[in-house]
């Protein structure tokens, strides 16, 4: 696999709660204990849309990439920091990011990290810089304070994808093979 493969959702259909039952019904038990945690609609509806944007990264490997089609294989796991990965398809990484009424996912061969900020939560930080910083840091697995300390510098073959767009800043980051 030579590609990244990235969806954007807004969630503001999942307010109405037929909808958000019909996609929450479909969601692995991992997905709907993780949205049942919040005690907010914006929240388990984010959580939700997570879910439906990894169910759609796993379609489009299976249609795509030609990948087994049994669904033990994308098994979610996740690592002591809290990193989540496919538990049997070592060669694939992907991230998710919500904010706002925004969910990111992506998709690669490559580490892989990302973030969206809404603009009008945070005026007071600099979220190019911010999403920068937090979609290096869920790519490498390491603890976002380690790098803001600069003890963690960035590496050379380091690729960012940034823009703005309806309000929100996003990020993609993707280690690149030197």
């Amino acid at each position: 696999m030579n590609e990244t493969f990235f969806k954007i959702l807004d969630v503001s259909f999942l307010y109405d709660d037929k909808i958000f039952n019909n996609y929450y019904k479909d969601m692995p038990e991992y997905r709907r204990k993780k949205i049942d945690f919040f005690k907010f609609k914006k929240d388990k509806c984010l959580s939700l849309g997570a879910g439906i944007l990894m169910n759609e990264l796993i379609q489009h490997v299976k249609k795509n990439l030609h990948v087994p089609a049994d669904s033990a294989s994308f098994e979610t796991a996740f690592s002591e920091q809290g990193k989540p990965f496919f538990k049997f398809q070592p060669d694939l990484h992907f991230s998710l990011a919500h904010s706002g009424k925004k969910v990111i996912a992506a998709l690669s061969s490559n580490r892989i990290g990302v973030d969206v900020e809404e603009i009008a939560e945070s005026p007071e930080i600099n979220l190019l810089e911010w999403t920068k910083a937090e979609s290096y840091t869920k790519a490498a697995g390491i603890s976002l304070s380690d790098y803001i300390e600069g003890s963690i510098p960035l590496p050379e073959n380091s690729c960012f994808k940034q823009w703005t767009e309806d309000g929100y800043v996003f990020c993609v980051y993707e280690e690149t093979a030197q």
